[in-house]
């Protein structure tokens, strides 16, 4: 049965975020982010994730957490699906990237029930 709480999925996020140049402004809204979407306080999550995005578009971390808040709290396959391919270009298709590399597990994920039918 596959896990669909954020909270184990966060828990894999701050491994695999490594700390670099990235302002604590958007490490706040990120862990913003992530309290509410445990809290199931989807659109709250998606504010605050779309505040980090504003300030740091690039970055596989905000965007891995968005594309997972619209997938689990908002059942939105078609932007989760868009925001794990982003990543996945962006990461240079670069499958030892870890954020390459979790963008396609979670893609197959989505891809995977809509084949099986």
């Amino acid at each position: 049965m596959k896990d669909t709480s954020l909270s184990g999925r966060f828990s894999t996020l701050k491994i695999l975020a490594p700390r670099r140049d990235r302002s604590a402004e958007v490490d706040l809204y990120l862990k913003r982010a992530r309290l509410a979407a445990d809290e199931e306080r989807y659109d709250v999550a998606r504010v605050f994730c779309e505040k980090a995005r504003a300030l740091e578009p690039e970055s596989l971390d905000v965007l891995f957490t968005l594309a997972q808040i619209c997938e689990v709290g908002f059942s939105d396959g078609d932007t989760a699906i868009g925001l794990y391919q982003k990543i996945i270009a962006r990461a240079g298709y670069d499958g030892s990237n870890p954020w390459c590399a979790a963008a396609r597990e979670a893609l197959a994920g989505l891809v995977a029930p809509a084949s099986a039918d």
